[in-house]
């Protein structure tokens, strides 16, 4: 099986390494390419969201009868504007900020999806990635990435408002409070959302919650987000807020 990585990124670059080190017929494919070579067996284009269909559009004025399968690893676009070739995406539910070695590439859960024959092409790159997956329904991409983005891209926000908080209190180091949440999210791996959640909430403190609002919205302005957590938290406990907030609007 030979590969052609359209993109030498990270993600690409990591990809080419692990297929390398696998002793596969591979191809890192940059800009300078020449496309009249004809491209041969699977392409897995790594660029960036914006330029994946660009690049496709592309590589279609050239020969591409030789190529048994076209793919993409963005967690946000699907893959059926491939037309014509078994198409599928790839997506790694994994951090690459930087080029990272295949024996840490191994285990990590890849979002796929594709038409019939994309899936099956899909399945054997994770499975000689030694990675897992879970299969996507095409027309849903753009939600399974959103959920990606809260899961990863916006805990960096939070640790932004938390040290924002902290330097407020002069206190620089924060790495006490990234265990804080390291250990959260293993208590949530372990014990599932409802039986590790903590906090004011768990102990249904609403005078607490009520003044940590207050405060919330003394020093980002708004207590919009506030309520929005504390909601959630909420709905994990079983809907208590809105029915204890009933209670109260109804006294």
């Amino acid at each position: 099986m030979k590969f052609n990585i359209i993109g030498p990124g990270k993600v690409g670059k990591s990809l080419y390494k692990c297929f390398l080190e696998k002793n596969y017929d591979v191809v890192l494919v940059d800009k300078n390419y020449n496309y009249n070579n004809i491209l041969e067996g699977i392409v897995i284009i790594t660029s960036q969201d914006e330029n994946i269909i660009p690049i496709w559009n592309n590589l279609k004025k050239y020969d591409i009868s030789n190529i048994i399968a076209i793919g993409h690893c963005s967690g946000y676009l699907d893959s059926s504007f491939f037309e014509g070739i078994p198409h599928f995406s790839i997506h790694p539910n994994f951090p690459f900020s930087s080029i990272i070695d295949c024996e840490k590439i191994k285990g990590i859960t890849w979002g796929i999806e594709g038409d019939e024959k994309g899936i099956e092409f899909a399945k054997k790159i994770i499975s000689i990635l030694n990675g897992k997956y879970v299969i996507i329904p095409q027309n849903k991409k753009k939600l399974y990435h959103l959920a990606a983005v809260i899961t990863s891209n916006f805990s960096y926000g939070l640790i932004k408002m938390a040290k924002d908080i902290y330097n407020e209190l002069d206190i620089d180091n924060i790495d006490h409070l990234i265990d804080l949440s390291i250990k959260s999210l293993n208590n949530i791996k372990e014990k599932g959302l409802k039986n590790a959640l903590t906090g004011p909430v768990s102990r249904n403190d609403l005078k607490t919650i009520e003044d940590e609002g207050l405060v919330f919205k003394k020093f980002f302005g708004n207590q919009d987000v506030y309520d929005f957590f504390i909601n959630i938290l909420y709905q994990i406990k079983e809907g208590e807020y809105e029915h204890k907030k009933n209670i109260e609007d109804e006294k």
